[in-house]
């Protein structure tokens, strides 16, 4: 059975979360391409929507890996000093996500908790958003790409089930941020703070095995660069 089709949002919060997404994905590729041992970016100019880069001991040449990835992932960028390491920019689309459209979810959990139907969230690396309406207890994830999802769950508890996990690590392994699933006492983000490796997806195998109604086995993370954090 398909699932229902339900809205479609472009707003500031939407673009916001995917140009964050794409800074990261252009901050991983410069910081493997370059050899550097780690690349920070200016907060005030982030806010504008200028990347600055300040990459750190690198082997290659960044300027021109930053001209080479600007284009493929549609960031104006300048070379200068920053103040804001790659590595809290992941945690920064989990406080942005909870500071905006986490509101927004929060109302589709009280549809949720009423009839039980799921909702999901998805946000594409272009800013553009929707939501679709599923189906008692469940709800399918369309087949796109996607930097940031999340979706209601009718449960006191965010717990990922199996097929959750599943369409986690599709989101992950297409260079997706995070993905957050919102309950009727709290949210679940789950998201990567580095590129994906093999040990990350086989973790998250594992994670499908264990993870049930007794809880979720988060420490199972500990050793990736995955994280499981509660909003």
């Amino acid at each position: 059975m398909p699932t229902k089709y339900h809205e479609v949002i472009v707003n500031e919060y939407t673009r916001r979360l995917g140009f964050l997404c794409r800074v990261i994905n252009f901050l991983e590729d410069v910081l493997e391409d370059s050899e550097c041992t780690s690349v920070l970016v200016d907060s005030r100019r982030l806010a504008e929507g200028v990347v600055v880069v300040d990459a750190v001991e690198c082997s290659g040449d960044v300027r021109e890996s930053t001209g080479v990835f600007r284009e493929k992932h549609g960031v104006r960028v300048e070379l200068g000093p920053g103040d804001l390491s790659l590595w809290e920019l992941y945690d920064r689309v989990v406080d942005y996500y909870s500071r905006t459209l986490r509101k927004f979810m929060k109302n589709l959990v009280a549809k949720t908790i009423e009839t039980g139907v799921e909702y999901y969230l998805g946000v594409l690396f272009d800013g553009r958003g929707f939501v679709v309406e599923g189906y008692v207890e469940r709800v399918a994830v369309p087949g796109i790409p996607q930097c940031f999802s999340a979706h209601t769950h009718p449960a006191d508890t965010p717990w990922p089930s199996p097929r959750d996990l599943r369409a986690i690590s599709r989101l992950l392994l297409d260079r997706g941020v995070c993905h957050v699933i919102e309950a009727r006492n709290a949210g679940l983000a789950i998201y990567r703070r580095g590129p994906l490796t093999i040990e990350d997806y086989e973790a998250l195998k594992l994670l499908e095995k264990t993870s049930g109604a007794s809880g979720f086995p988060s420490e199972l993370l500990s050793r990736t660069s995955i994280r499981a954090r509660y909003i």
